[in-house]
């Protein structure tokens, strides 16, 4: 059994998502606040709120991440409030691939996704040659460790 856990580059990487959609509103907020008053409370509860999430929540939730390559299934633990577990069969296992976005290939990380009959399982960000190890591992149905 090999347990992964998420690099802090994938923190980074959210925390900048989170800031710059949290700018995009809050400008948008502030851009129509001429025309609504009310939109000026919401730009400072929506710049609260993305502060609170990108600073304080994420570091935290992507700590208790933990990806386990067992021996017959990929599991992924994560959550801070709500503990969830996600088990997925090799034997369901229909393909795995890895994505990045443009954001993500300048950080060195990418996302592998396994799908399985009716379902599919996302594991955030991890590190480019960890991602290629378990899809190779799945290919392969072994573990080198």
């Amino acid at each position: 059994m090999k347990e992964n856990t998420l690099p802090k580059k994938t923190t980074l990487l959210w925390q900048i998502r989170i800031i710059i959609i949290t700018f995009i509103l809050v400008a948008a907020c502030l851009y129509f606040e001429p025309l609504f008053s009310f939109l000026k409370i919401f730009a400072i509860v929506i710049g609260i709120i993305g502060i609170i999430l990108a600073f304080l929540y994420l570091p935290f939730f992507f700590k208790s991440y933990k990806i386990i390559l067992s021996n017959d299934a990929v599991i992924v633990k994560f959550g801070i409030i709500v503990k969830i577990e996600h088990i997925m069969p090799y034997k369901r296992m229909i393909y795995a691939q890895s994505f990045e976005t443009p954001l993500a290939r300048i950080f060195g990380i990418a996302a592998v996704r396994l799908k399985a009959a009716r379902s599919y399982l996302l594991v955030a960000e991890i590190e480019k040659e960890a991602a290629q190890t378990i899809i190779d591992f799945l290919a392969e149905g072994e573990l080198n460790e």
